[in-house]
């Protein structure tokens, strides 16, 4: 299964709706900016040199359909094989052949790490957000680093185990604010108004961006919200949304199953990462490396909540109604 367990979310936290004058342990404003200390997770790996590969999830927690258990267990094949090709201080992580023939089109990227501090594959890997296309030279910097952006990463190998260590980076920059009025008006007012009837409402200002992360929906005004914290935890992401005095916050935690979880965690919790939607694949064997737990459901009927009358009833006349 190609789709990266971060971007997949089903089991649910609780939601934060309430005042802007609540005092809340889930309001991002209450960081105050401590990002943590970094997320960090050791997965064991065999590296064969000659074939520049390496097999990443020798061990994992597997799924037996059967019994309905859970078990960390040695694995006949790796669960995430790459390629390695190290020259000098640099080194490419790269899809394999066998990726390569399942989906040429996804699977055609390398990307690069720098290390001053190694021999061979052993040492501290710092992770870029610099590809390259395979069998190609150009280099690009898109500033994600595995679809993530405002992260660093580095890979620290010993002899038998990798340590992925990831922590927020607001010096890598990020990207300028835009709020986007077609997702927003379709997923939280119930009315489909459609692409060209969202341009032509920002042309005349009916929607219009503001500054501050703000913006305005007819007479209506919205501010939307993000913090981050890395720990042990694991990469927690928080977002908000805002109006007459109201507040939303969505809540969205990362990170790798380890053994430990594998053994205490609820089936909900380590299937998290699977698409529900796809039953055959939610429930077969195999293991699962990833969790990815949210709040969503309960973010989007919060929201849902901000929208006043007078907003409603303005959108409704551009909803369009399919035969």
């Amino acid at each position: 299964m190609k789709k990266a367990y971060c971007i997949l979310f089903s089991s649910l936290l609780m939601v934060a709706c309430g005042d802007d004058n609540s005092s809340s342990a889930n309001d991002p404003q209450e960081l105050g900016h401590d990002f943590g200390d970094g997320y960090v997770y050791a997965m064991p790996y065999r590296y064969d040199q000659a074939a520049g590969i390496i097999y990443q999830g020798t061990y994992s927690c597997n799924y037996h359909s059967d019994t309905k258990t859970f078990i960390w267990e040695e694995n006949p094949e790796s669960v995430e094989p790459k390629t390695i090709k190290i020259v000098g201080d640099s080194m490419w992580i790269g899809p394999t052949s066998e990726e390569i023939v399942e989906d040429p089109d996804y699977y055609s990227y390398e990307t690069l790490a720098l290390s001053t501090d190694h021999n061979g594959i052993l040492g501290t890997w710092r992770v870029t957000d610099c590809i390259r296309k395979l069998d190609q030279t150009e280099i690009r910097c898109t500033g994600y680093i595995a679809s993530l952006s405002g992260i660093a990463r580095t890979l620290t190998f010993t002899e038998d185990s990798v340590y992925n260590t990831t922590v927020v980076d607001i010096s890598a920059g990020s990207h300028p604010y835009k709020t986007n009025f077609g997702n927003i008006i379709d997923r939280y007012s119930g009315y489909d108004v459609g692409d060209f009837t969202v341009d032509s409402l920002i042309k005349v200002k009916e929607l219009e961006q503001l500054p501050d992360m703000k913006f305005r929906i007819h007479n209506q005004e919205f501010t939307e919200g993000g913090d981050a914290r890395f720990d042990s935890t694991g990469m927690n992401y928080f977002r908000t949304m805002s109006s007459n005095g109201k507040t939303c916050t969505n809540i969205q935690t990362l990170g790798f199953v380890t053994e430990k979880m594998c053994k205490e965690k609820s089936v909900d919790f380590l299937l998290s990462a699977r698409d529900k939607s796809e039953e055959v694949y939610y429930y077969a064997d195999g293991p699962v490396s990833g969790f990815g737990v949210d709040n969503n459901e309960e973010y989007y009927e919060c929201v849902k909540t901000l929208f006043t009358e007078e907003t409603l009833n303005y959108l409704s006349q551009f909803n369009r109604v399919y035969d």
